[in-house]
């Protein structure tokens, strides 16, 4: 096994390991989508979308099947209504991955350059969501549980990608929003709420709120990311209200 200092070097090892022995199923999805993209956002775990599967139990035995064997891994995995949650630790190092499953999901080919360059890692090409669906799953999940660090993910999509939420996923994830009494959410709600929800949160936006990327962002890109994520995520809903009447 290659030397492993940090966590983000046993992801990668990991990133490397599923796109090895499955190069169709095993799609990344999440932070480290980005990081490969030299998105600045730490992340501390991985999520996976495994295809073409019905069940998170077809998974489990895929997963003993790669890990099993390695040398100073060790792990534990658990089953709930969410995913199959994997804790793994290699000596001092830890990591959890998410797993979850679908007979299908968009996806797209990109390299894990961006990182191996800077571990001595081997690059490989591997599969992420595609980014418009991910997109959309990243606005619906701000919508249920508005987490700053969401809002700058969408940024990140906007703004570097130049892209926007595949309308017709967003539209589905609406029809049926994660409601508890914490969260009070509506079971449902339209495309014209979510927007004026997410507008009514951009003009309350400050430096303040950034303070809970401080663990996730280094320190000199959190000046003023209050406005360019205002700025740029005020014009998306625009965006999206132009695409959508179309």
């Amino acid at each position: 096994m290659t030397e492993i200092k940090t966590t983000e070097e046993l992801m990668l090892f990991l990133i490397n390991l599923f796109s090895e022995r499955y190069p169709q199923s095993a799609i990344l999805k999440g932070g480290m989508a980005l990081r490969l993209l030299d998105c600045p956002r730490f992340t501390n775990d991985l999520d996976y979308i495994f295809i073409p599967y019905r069940s998170k139990k077809d998974v489990v035995n895929i997963l003993r099947h790669s890990l099993d064997g390695i040398d100073d891994l060790v792990y534990q995995y658990s089953l709930n209504s969410k995913c199959l949650r994997v804790k793994i630790a290699y000596n001092e190092i830890t990591t959890q991955i998410e797993i979850n499953v679908a007979e299908d999901c968009p996806s797209t080919a990109i390299t894990t350059e961006a990182l191996a360059a800077k571990t001595g890692q081997l690059s490989r090409v591997i599969r992420v969501m595609d980014f418009k669906e991910a997109m959309a799953h990243k606005l619906a999940a701000w919508n249920e549980r508005h987490l700053v660090r969401d809002l700058y993910d969408l940024h990140f999509f906007y703004a570097y990608l130049n892209i926007l939420p595949a309308i017709d996923t967003l539209m589905k994830r609406l029809e049926k929003v994660n409601s508890t009494p914490r969260n009070k959410n509506p079971k449902s709600m339209s495309l014209d709420l979510l927007l004026h929800r997410l507008r009514s949160t951009l003009q309350k936006l400050s430096k303040d709120h950034i303070e809970e990327l401080s663990d996730y962002l280094p320190s000199e890109n959190l000046p003023g990311l209050d406005l360019r994520i205002r700025a740029n995520l005020l014009k998306m809903c625009d965006d999206i209200e132009t695409q959508y009447d179309r």
